[in-house]
């Protein structure tokens, strides 16, 4: 993940000290960067990292569990799961920096 695209995700975790009025529907970054990979995948919406990556708990997000999802998809365009992934969480930040302006992101799950 890009590190725009890490604080982006980070300023949506709720880590305590988070004001009542402020939007913040993740309890961590690991939550927060899964419902970004789902959102562009489901949505079919991936996007190449830019800039400086950050790596985002890596014991707690293992790759090997998209094999089955990602198999093909990995093997016909010569890519990593990890690449994968990422381009795919990329491509979900981007919907849900959009849909934070014109709405909600949880919007995006209608």
């Amino acid at each position: 993940m890009s590190e725009s695209s890490s604080e982006f995700v980070n300023s949506l975790v709720d880590n305590n000290n988070s004001e009542a009025t402020e939007y913040r529907p993740f309890s961590s970054i690991v939550e927060g960067f899964r419902f970004a990979f789902t959102v562009g995948f489901l949505m079919g919406v991936s996007r190449k990292r830019e800039g400086n990556p950050v790596t985002v708990a890596p014991r707690f997000f293992i790759s090997r569990d998209y094999y089955d999802l990602l198999k093909e998809e990995s093997i016909n365009g010569k890519k990593s799961l990890g690449q994968l992934i990422s381009d795919y969480a990329e491509g979900g930040v981007e919907l849900m920096k959009t849909a934070k302006i014109e709405s909600s992101i949880l919007e995006l799950l209608s």
